[in-house]
C-alpha cells in the first residue's frame, strides 16, 4: 500500500493560525508563554482539540467535561473565564475561516512556577486557545483506508495519567515515526498485557463476531469524544458496540476496522503489520458509520465530517 500523507502539520494555507493567551489575542508568530510555565517545562498541562465550523464547535460540552475532569485529577484550578474565552475565539475563527472546517485547541497549564516537581502554591493556570485551518487529510485515507504498524512501545494502562488528555505525546511522536519508517500510515499501541489499546491519537473499533469491539479505557485507551459519538450512533444503524479487551490476533481476524478522532473523524483501517483486515478495503459497516457521522456533524454544525485536500 502506498503511504498517504496524514500529517496534521500540513495546513490549508489561506488563513494563518490565531492565538489567544488568557483571553488576549497574540501575534501568531510571537512568544506566547513563559519559559517557566510548567506546561512547557514539565508537560504539566491538559488539552482538547475540537472541530470548528462557522463559529460552532462540535460537541463542545463533551470536550469541556473531559477537560475539567483532567484538570480535577491533576488538581489544576478551573479557569473561571474558560468558556468565555473559548466562545470568543470560536466567533472570531468563524469569521476568519467562514464555511471551511477548522480546528480549535484549548490548552490549560498549571501556570508559571519555580523549578522542581512539587506543586507551588498560588500559581494561576495559563489558558492557550489556538484556532487553525483544518489539517490537510488526503481523500485517499477515507476512500482506501489506512495501514497501521504495531508500535514497539506500549500504552501503560496503569500510568497515573492513563485516560487523561495531557500534553506529553513524545511516545506517540516516536511511534508514528517508527510506523512511517516501516511504510505505514499510523501506529497502533498495545497495552502492557498485549491487548489492543488505541492508535497515536485515535480510538480503535473492529468488526468481530457480528458486532463492533472497542478497547475499554482499562486498556489505556483515551475516552475519545468521537468514540462516544460512534457508540451513540451505532444502535441507530443496527450495530452493537461492545467495550471488551481483545488482543492483536483477534484484531487481525477482524472483517473490518476503523479509527476515530475529533479532526479526522471516522477513517477505515484496512491493514495492520502488513496483513489485510478482511478484504483489505473499507467495509460496509465502516462506511455506514462514516456516513452517519458525517450526517451528525452536518446536523449540529452545518458541515460534513471531513475536510480532505
Amino acid at each position: 500500500m502506498t503511504m498517504v500523507t496524514t500529517d496534521a502539520s500540513a495546513q490549508i494555507p489561506e488563513a494563518p493560525p490565531m492565538v489567544w493567551v488568557d483571553g488576549e489575542r497574540q501575534d501568531s508568530d510571537g512568544a506566547h508563554v513563559s519559559a517557566r510555565d510548567r506546561g512547557f517545562s514539565l508537560g504539566d498541562a491538559v488539552f482538547e482539540t475540537m472541530r470548528h465550523r462557522g463559529g460552532k464547535l462540535f460537541r463542545y460540552g463533551a470536550h469541556r467535561t473531559r477537560l475539567f475532569r483532567s484538570l480535577a485529577t491533576l488538581d489544576i484550578p478551573e479557569p473561571m473565564q474558560l468558556d468565555q474565552w473559548v466562545e470568543s475565539a470560536a466567533r472570531v475563527a468563524g469569521v476568519a475561516f467562514g464555511a471551511a472546517h477548522a480546528s480549535l485547541r484549548v490548552t490549560v497549564t498549571r501556570g508559571v512556577g519555580p523549578t522542581g516537581f512539587a506543586i507551588p502554591s498560588g500559581v494561576r493556570p495559563t489558558v492557550i486557545v489556538v484556532a487553525a485551518a483544518m489539517p490537510c487529510f488526503a481523500p485517499a485515507i477515507y476512500e482506501h483506508g489506512l495501514a497501521a504498524h504495531v508500535a514497539r512501545g506500549r500504552r501503560n494502562e496503569r500510568a497515573m495519567t492513563a485516560g487523561l488528555k495531557v500534553t506529553d505525546y513524545a511516545g506517540a511522536v516516536l511511534a508514528l515515526l517508527e510506523a512511517q519508517r516501516a511504510g505505514a500510515d499510523e501506529a497502533l499501541f498495545l497495552d502492557t498485557l498485549g491487548r489492543c489499546s488505541e492508535a497515536v491519537a485515535s480510538n480503535l473499533f473492529a468488526a468481530i463476531g457480528g458486532h463492533l469491539l472497542t478497547p475499554p479505557t482499562s486498556c489505556g485507551a483515551l475516552p475519545g469524544i468521537t468514540r462516544a459519538v460512534v457508540m451513540e450512533l451505532a444502535p441507530r444503524l443496527g450495530l452493537r458496540v461492545v467495550e471488551e479487551p481483545f488482543d492483536l490476533g483477534t484484531l487481525l481476524e477482524a472483517k473490518e476496522a476503523f479509527l476515530t478522532s475529533s479532526l479526522r473523524g471516522v477513517v477505515p483501517l484496512v491493514k495492520v503489520s502488513g496483513q489485510c483486515l478482511g478484504s483489505g478495503v473499507p467495509g460496509e459497516r465502516t462506511l455506514r458509520v462514516m456516513e452517519a457521522y458525517a450526517a451528525l456533524v452536518k446536523q449540529e454544525c452545518g458541515a460534513s465530517s471531513c475536510s480532505p485536500c
